[in-house]
């Protein structure tokens, strides 16, 4: 259940890490006389693939003058070169449109592709790369065993896609695709940041997604690869670790409540192993993740925060939740409960005022101008008190009876809240 894994969410948010890597991601290129280099795929361009050296200098290649993986990488990436945004984020290259209107359901058509990027022995060092993801791994999985753990990192993308609140996925700034560090040894994923119990763990200050193999079914025996189903939970966390990649351009911008309630929105939903979400039937669905989230109740009824408390959290106080005695569970369950009334019960239903949030959001350049947009399209002329009755007579009827904790189960707010 999440009470083992939740302390692996905030931790990535809050400690600042020095990353190696200050340019796109490089891999090693051979041609067809044997020759190696090192450089970042940068676009394909004809029959010209251009390639970026580590000291930034810029190079044409003939694609014919590459090794045959390495023509076949080329021809799998995008043509059109990744640049940082700057201002409002933008839809990257080939990803698709947010729907007008709430999916109901969405399956991958097939398996990923899966390109093998690099396998050396030597150094244990061994990249795959799916249409949108780059897995860098210590051990040798192979293709097949890529593309079937591979679906859940490319559907919970096109989910984020999809979603008509519009949260443009994509990769950290310099970086030209999602990574996901993946570990065989448990240890190593712990000396790295992982935390005890948890599936795996999103650091914006690396960049990157870390995650145990066995937290994907994959079970290494001596050298052989073994594929097994990994656990609902374990499925689930990565999912909501997942969105928190997908998210990393918003970090700075969102409160810390709607960050973690994203996240939890899209854990709540039905993941289907071949590759998909179901967003059929989701008063069902949000029932299932009340009674999950609340430990004491038995599921009959969920205590939230208090709105004004929740809405206003800073991470801190967030962070200190996650100790013994802290208010995580109720955190986590009252962020989550809060993003379902503001995507389907606010207003007419349509998540027409997120998404309105969201959109001034984008291009907030001040704390007071982020504050303000909650005001105008959270709010709406209406107190905290009121907006807490509403939500308790919206998720009353979707079958789920909320109180609420007095203020002060975080703790006072720090000064600079």
């Amino acid at each position: 259940m999440k009470s083992f894994f939740l302390i692996g969410v905030l931790l990535g948010h809050l400690v600042t890490f020095t990353s190696a890597q200050t340019a796109p991601a490089t891999r090693i290129w051979t041609s067809t006389d044997g020759r190696k280099i090192e450089a970042a795929f940068v676009a394909l361009e004809g029959d010209t693939v251009k390639i970026r050296m580590a000291n930034g200098s810029n190079f044409d290649v003939p694609l014919s003058r590459l090794s045959l993986e390495d023509q076949a990488f080329a021809k799998s990436q995008t043509s059109t070169p990744a640049t940082a945004p700057s201002g409002a984020a933008t839809n990257s290259p080939g990803t698709p449109a947010a729907s007008k209107t709430w999916p109901r359901t969405f399956s991958l058509p097939d398996r990923p592709e899966v390109t093998v990027v690099k396998e050396d022995s030597a150094t244990n060092e061994y990249v795959y790369r799916s249409p949108h993801y780059e897995f860098q791994c210590d051990s040798k999985l192979g293709a097949n065993v890529v593309r079937e753990f591979g679906r859940i990192f490319e559907s919970t993308w096109m989910l984020n896609c999809m979603l008509p609140h519009d949260l443009k996925p994509q990769p950290e700034k310099l970086r030209e695709i999602f990574l996901a560090r993946l570990f065989t040894n448990k240890d190593d994923y712990m000396k790295e940041g992982g935390i005890e119990g948890s599936a795996g763990i999103y650091m914006s200050g690396k960049k990157a997604l870390m995650v145990p193999l066995q937290s994907l079914g994959v079970k290494m025996v001596g050298s052989r690869v073994s594929l097994e189903n990994n656990s609902d939970d374990d499925m689930a966390t990565l999912i909501h670790e997942i969105t928190h990649q997908m998210m990393n351009h918003w970090l700075g911008k969102l409160p810390t409540w709607y960050i973690e309630g994203a996240a939890e929105y899209v854990e709540m939903l039905e993941y289907k192993r071949n590759g998909g979400f179901s967003l059929i039937g989701l008063q069902r669905q949000l029932k299932g993740y009340a009674q999950r989230m609340n430990w004491e109740g038995g599921g009959k009824s969920f205590t939230m925060i208090d709105l004004e408390e929740l809405m206003n959290i800073d991470g801190r106080r967030w962070a200190a939740a996650l100790g013994k005695g802290g208010s995580a569970t109720e955190n986590y369950g009252s962020a989550g409960l809060l993003t379902y009334y503001f995507y389907h019960l606010d207003g007419n239903g349509d998540a027409a005022n997120i998404i309105a949030y969201l959109r001034q959001v984008e291009n907030a350049k001040t704390n007071e101008e982020e504050q303000a947009a909650v005001k105008a399209h959270l709010l709406r002329e209406r107190t905290y008190a009121q907006l807490a009755d509403e939500v308790k007579k919206a998720l009353r009827k979707e079958g789920v009876d909320i109180s609420y904790f007095p203020p002060g189960k975080n703790g006072a707010a720090s000064s600079s809240n």
